[in-house]
């Protein structure tokens, strides 16, 4: 079972995600970064679908690249993803769709506004057969 925990970070603020697998690693990152955002567990509700397609150079790469999507969506577009069906996953490339609601402010308050995903701290590693990453939002 996936899970994730925060921790605060020299004026960042980063998420330790744990799963078994690297796609339930990669979903768990959203409803991390809806906690992370709203400061509230489980706000966030998968209305609507919307496709989404990243690229990156490894798995580490792919959390990063994942997490600044989640955060172009909520900034460029008001919407906010509750959780990620993963379609398709190689080395470098994730395809699938983003479930969740547009913003709004009276269901969604903003605890903590993120600015980006950073590369600095990110890395993933398998501990006691299951895979642990660690990924720092700069706030």
């Amino acid at each position: 079972m996936a899970s994730h925990r925060f921790f605060e970070h020299t004026g960042d603020f980063g998420v330790e995600l744990t799963a078994p697998t690297e796609e339930s690693l990669l979903a768990e990152l959203v409803p991390a970064f809806a906690a992370l955002l709203t400061g509230v567990e489980g706000v966030v509700e998968a209305r609507e679908s919307v496709p989404v397609e990243v690229e990156g150079i490894d798995l580490s790469d792919l959390l990063v690249v994942l997490g600044n999507e989640l955060l172009y969506r909520f900034e460029a577009e008001g919407f906010l993803a509750a959780e990620l069906a993963v379609e398709e996953l190689t080395e470098t490339r994730l395809v699938g769709a983003l479930r969740g609601e547009r913003y709004d402010p009276e269901r969604h308050p903003i605890a903590r506004p993120a600015k980006a995903v950073t590369q600095h701290g990110v890395g993933v590693e398998a501990r006691d057969g299951e895979l642990v990453a660690r990924v720092i939002f700069d706030l």
